[in-house]
């Protein structure tokens, strides 16, 4: 006899079989797709640079104030590396799976 599930609740107990295949939790799985959309568009309005642009757009960020220390921009580039591991690994299994 089939059961009768809503689509939400299919939809919640898919991602949760997924990421439990993969070994991650729901809710890194959905960051990760929310990930790799991003990562999509990104890649899709990228823009060239002409080196003059570029001088004006330095010279213009040369006048402003800094938003964070030296150090500060150091941490969140190594977050940020660590970050995009974590998806590139997630991305990883989910080719082996034949989930991606």
């Amino acid at each position: 006899m089939a059961v009768s599930v809503r689509n939400s609740e299919g939809v919640r107990l898919l991602i949760e079989e997924v990421a439990k295949a993969v070994g991650v939790s729901p809710k890194e799985l959905l960051e990760y797709y929310e990930w790799k959309a991003n990562l999509e568009k990104l890649k899709k309005t990228r823009m060239k640079v002409t080196k003059e642009k570029a001088k004006k757009i330095i010279e213009e960020w040369g006048n402003e104030e800094p938003a964070m220390n030296e150090e500060g921009a150091v941490r969140l580039y190594y977050k940020a590396r660590e970050e995009i591991k974590k998806w590139q690994r997630i991305e990883k299994k989910l080719k082996e799976l034949g989930l991606e």
